[in-house]
């Protein structure tokens, strides 16, 4: 048996652009689970002509940004994001969305007792041109009535296959130096070719980027290479564990958590 939320408050989103219409984005209430957490999601309703970004949109993106300070008995956030698109955005490619889409977020309370959300989201949105957009989320979720169970469900179905669901044989990453940064490379090996693939690579911190990669596809075998910039001090330590690795293919998507060397 499910549990459930009782009270948000949302505050209208604001723009940083004047005359800006693409849309609305709003929280959705969702339900708390037996383990104690709590499902909620953001709904997007973009206009016509409009797009938003992926998590990692590829340099002609801008990057959704999540900000929690202010919230409250908060222990874990995770974010299952629906597949993406692949955008032509002026002959540059970039991952996001258009029209409508749910983005759910798990929220794992450090104690038992209600949870408060403030949390502003900083994002992207395009049409002719792009520009910054601000959302701010304002809740006490204390277990009490559910509110788009259904909606969130549906949407936690439409992200990529994981490790285990995708017919993923072998997979290795490595890293080498290329003048003055370095160039990651993942090596992927699958039962059933994904058709047409598009392979990003990402890291678990700010101070290393990673680009879009540039692949070899041999039927179910992929090799995808991309330019990687260290923009921490000291010597760049890589952690393995801390790799995603997504395949966006015609077919069918997959994401992958860890790499080995």
């Amino acid at each position: 048996m499910l549990k459930y939320l009782l009270t948000v408050l949302l505050l209208p989103v604001a723009a940083l652009a004047q005359n800006l219409d693409y849309g609305s984005v709003k929280l959705l209430k969702g339900w708390q689970a037996e383990d104690g957490s709590y499902q909620v999601a953001l709904e997007f309703k973009l206009n016509e002509g409009w797009k938003t970004y992926w998590r990692m949109p590829g340099p002609a993106g801008l990057p959704p940004v999540f900000a929690w300070e202010g919230s409250d008995n908060i222990a874990d956030v995770r974010y299952d994001w629906p597949t993406p698109e692949i955008i032509d955005q002026g002959g540059m490619i970039t991952l996001g969305y258009h029209d409508e889409f749910v983005l759910p977020i798990r929220i794992t309370p450090e104690a038992d007792g209600p949870v408060r959300i403030a949390m502003t989201l900083n994002f992207g949105v395009c049409s002719d041109i792009c520009v910054p957009a601000q959302a701010l989320f304002l809740a006490r979720l204390n277990g009490s009535a559910d509110h788009e169970v259904e909606l969130i469900q549906t949407a936690l179905l439409k992200g990529p296959q994981t490790r285990e669901a995708s017919g993923l044989e072998s997979i290795s990453c490595a890293v080498e130096p290329r003048g003055n940064g370095y160039e990651i490379t993942a090596n992927l090996g699958f039962a059933e070719a994904i058709e047409a693939p598009m392979t990003v690579i990402e890291y678990g911190t700010q101070e290393i980027w990673i680009d879009f990669t540039e692949q070899k596809i041999d039927g179910g075998a992929i090799s995808a290479s991309a330019p990687m910039k260290y923009y921490g001090s000291g010597e760049m330590e890589i952690d393995m564990s801390a790799l995603t690795v997504s395949v966006f293919g015609a077919n069918r998507a997959v994401e992958i958590q860890g790499c080995p060397g």
